[in-house]
């Protein structure tokens, strides 16, 4: 039989277990190896890496010259020379880019390269906090959950003993009622908390892409190890190395190229090129047949220059947008970093809270109620109360740790590193 000391007995585990729990480095790899099957199984990650490949493949391409192009014509009516007949002619172009025009299409592509592989880390980022996250969530539902089955245990412990007096006259009807209400919404709420535990597996089978994973390996308590977080030192790991600062900053330097490209657009593209033309036999000329060799050489000719401070003045509006959205991410990032800062600092003194002051004072006051309840100085109402409301803080103190370590995964993401 489930007995109220026992009982006692594995609260006071679950407390010691707060001070001395599973090593921190354990309950890392477990998270670790379900973070690195994502990275390397999850479609979204696999996506962003290969459209980052193909961006920085086509810097080269950008920075080619363009096609030769080859022509080939026929003269419908023979062009007579003193050489003979002029039948036709093969020719081959090679068009030249003004200077500096493909070192800015090189710089433009290798920025868009750069945007690629920041997305990429971003989403990778991403994809590790929403592992963490779908991870804790699992965590806290397995601990209320078997939070809950104790308490339920130590009631239905409770209703055996009161059956009894009842049964010897010793205590009354109400008691009763009062134990099989409790069992009933403790067995409601048993039943919610398994309800939840299928749709939490699912999200993670997603996360990781596997569609075979039955079961999420978790430890039986987690740790609490309080950072330190300095606004300033994390504030300039965000501006180094955030993607959503260096998207911001790659795009600037993206249409700062993209203004001095357009000006170029100004100057005159040239080209070089041969044609051969072909010439047929004349009878009585000592020059018969000899086929004349052509060097061409050709300029474009920029004279439509309202399309050309359109195009400039285009570059220059997009260079002034991204110079806005930098600023604008730089403020929506400081706004997260201090709802993150929030978060740690309230979670952690919450943690505090209730693992050293509000727990073994629950403890307390439960052991007292049991005494006074079996000395008949208390009813049975005072002494359910005591012990909802110890359950309760102890799910209070796994909310607080959890939300802790969910806002120290947030905190990575802002940083772009993974933190200890």
């Amino acid at each position: 039989m489930y007995h109220f000391t026992q009982y006692l007995y594995n609260v006071r585990t679950i407390v010691l277990a707060i001070i001395v729990s599973t090593p921190v480095s354990a309950i890392q790899d477990d998270l670790e190896l379900y973070i690195r099957k994502a990275q390397e199984n999850n479609p979204v990650i696999k996506q962003a890496f290969s459209r980052w490949k193909s961006a920085e493949a086509d810097i080269a391409g950008a920075k080619g010259l363009p096609n030769p192009s080859v022509s080939l014509g026929y003269f419908l009516e023979s062009v007579e020379t003193a050489a003979g007949p002029q039948e036709y002619k093969i020719g081959l172009t090679q068009k030249f880019p003004w200077l500096g025009k493909r070192g800015l299409q090189g710089k433009i592509q290798a920025a868009r390269a750069e945007k690629a592989y920041q997305k990429f880390q971003k989403q990778r980022l991403a994809l590790d906090n929403k592992v963490s996250s779908t991870w804790y969530d699992y965590y806290y539902l397995m601990r209320i959950t078997d939070l809950t089955r104790q308490n339920f245990e130590l009631i239905q412990n409770w209703d055996s003993v009161i059956r009894s007096k009842y049964v010897t006259s010793q205590t009354g009807h109400p008691d009763l009622i009062k134990t099989q209400i409790e069992l009933i919404q403790l067995e409601d709420e048993l039943f919610s908390l398994e309800g939840k535990k299928s749709p939490i597996l699912e999200k993670f089978r997603g996360l990781l892409n596997d569609a075979q994973l039955s079961e999420i390996t978790i430890p039986e308590s987690l740790a609490f190890i309080r950072g330190t977080f300095e606004k300033a030192v994390i504030k300039n790991d965000i501006q180094n190395a955030n993607p959503d600062i260096m998207m911001a900053n790659v795009e600037i330097t993206l249409q700062k190229s993209r203004v001095k490209r357009a000006k170029l657009n100004r100057m005159p593209d040239v080209g070089i090129g041969v044609e051969k033309i072909t010439t047929g036999e004349k009878i009585g000329s000592a020059f018969s047949g000899n086929d004349p060799l052509v060097v061409k050489f050709s300029l474009d000719i920029p004279i439509w220059f309202k399309k050309n401070r359109s195009s400039i003045a285009s570059a220059g509006h997009s260079l002034t947008a991204a110079e806005k959205q930098a600023e604008s991410v730089r403020n929506d990032l400081s706004t997260q970093l201090e709802n993150v800062l929030y978060d740690l600092e309230e979670s952690s003194r919450q943690v505090q809270l209730y693992h050293n002051v509000l727990i073994p004072k629950g403890l307390e006051s439960l052991g007292a109620s049991e005494k006074a309840y079996r000395a008949d100085k208390i009813d049975f109402l005072s002494l359910v109360d005591a012990q909802r409301r110890l359950l309760q803080f102890q799910m209070k103190y796994e909310q607080a740790l959890v939300n802790y370590l969910k806002a120290k995964s947030r905190l990575s993401v802002l940083t772009g590193e993974k933190l200890s």
